[in-house]
């Protein structure tokens, strides 16, 4: 009797052991698999889509054209304008002396004194030559009527000659002050510091424009009509404005890096050749490259990832995204191959 009573408690104790055993087992198993689950999920980041950074580089406010004058050598009459003064088409700047012009004047005034000399030598004989028609018989005048009308001839030929020789004095006079004149609106600059000693002049138009470069690496990131932000170093003045003209010709290497100027109009409140900072805005969307799990984005929907096949272009260590998510929607940060498409994700 002791013998089977002491068989029954150990297969008892036996039976509790092996399912003690089993329970401990399963929530040892259960543990685990949780435990797995919720490092898979905790594992999952999110990443708010953005838009790639802001170009920047630094510029010049520029003359939106600006033109230098040919000054006429010759000796300063007067000058009628100040460094800096605004002036108007036509105006007047300089008025110049033409010494060259002055002698060949001088030459032109003996010459009419020699023409009128031949005008009054041919009247006096034309007036010979009638006084001996009038007072010749009439057989002799048919003789004569050939020399008075030779010397009408060369009358009317001295005076032409003479007309032609004032004629010549007036285009000579008109050549002998020269005036140079403002070919458009805008603001006269005046160098006094010149070899010959006549100021030499520089017009700039009224309008203003930005001149900056960008590089060869970011050209494709810059178009005609692009927005663009212009602010003195210190942030003032600053405006938006607009990109008129990129250059395709290139206006100078640095490093072995190409660059291409464009152009974009500000207001007045800019310096002429005041340095300037300038940011071109960019519009694509950039994700980190761990984003993009074999072409596929998992944008966040309800709390949920949903797969995109997206379009997308490497760009360094990040991806260019065309379609399929827009600015401030959210994606999973670092997919993998245990990411389920609709699997829920903690933000």
């Amino acid at each position: 009797m002791k013998r089977r009573t002491k068989v029954a408690l150990i297969v008892t104790i036996s039976v509790v052991a092996v399912g003690l055993l089993a329970v401990t087992g399963v929530t040892t198993y259960q543990k685990m698999t949780h435990k797995s689950e919720a490092t898979v999920k905790a594992g999952y980041q999110t990443y708010t889509v953005a838009t790639s950074p802001d170009l920047s580089m630094s510029g010049k406010v520029i003359a939106s054209k600006t033109q230098t004058l040919n000054t006429p050598t010759g000796k300063l009459q007067q000058i009628n304008v100040n460094n800096g003064q605004t002036v108007k088409s036509g105006d007047i700047l300089l008025t110049v002396t033409n010494t060259d012009m002055q002698e060949a004047i001088d030459n032109q005034n003996d010459m009419i004194v020699k023409s009128n000399r031949a005008v009054n030598s041919a009247a006096s004989t034309l007036k010979s030559a009638q006084q001996s028609y009038n007072q010749a018989d009439p057989e002799a005048k048919s003789a004569l009527k050939d020399g008075v009308t030779q010397a009408q001839q060369a009358v009317t030929d001295a005076n032409s000659d003479a007309q032609d020789a004032q004629n010549k004095l007036v285009e000579l006079q008109n050549k002998l002050n020269v005036n140079v004149t403002a070919p458009f609106d805008g603001i006269v600059s005046v160098d006094n510091n010149t070899k010959d000693g006549l100021p030499a002049l520089t017009m700039n138009t009224n309008d203003k424009m930005l001149q900056a470069t960008v590089s060869e690496y970011d050209y494709n990131k810059v178009h005609s009509g692009d927005k663009v932000t212009v602010s003195g170093i210190d942030g003032t003045p600053n405006q938006t404005t607009d990109i008129d003209k990129i250059e395709q010709i290139p206006a100078e290497q640095s490093k072995g890096t190409t660059y291409y100027p464009f152009s974009a109009h500000v207001n007045e409140n800019f310096l002429y050749g005041q340095s300037v900072k300038v940011k071109v805005p960019q519009n694509d969307l950039k994700v980190p490259s761990t984003a993009v799990y074999k072409g596929n984005i998992y944008k966040i929907i309800d709390g949920k990832a949903s797969r995109i096949n997206a379009d997308v272009t490497k760009t360094g260590t990040s991806y260019i995204v065309k379609s399929g998510v827009a600015k401030d929607e959210k994606v999973v940060l670092n997919p993998d191959s245990h990411l389920k498409n609709g699997e829920a994700i903690n933000d």
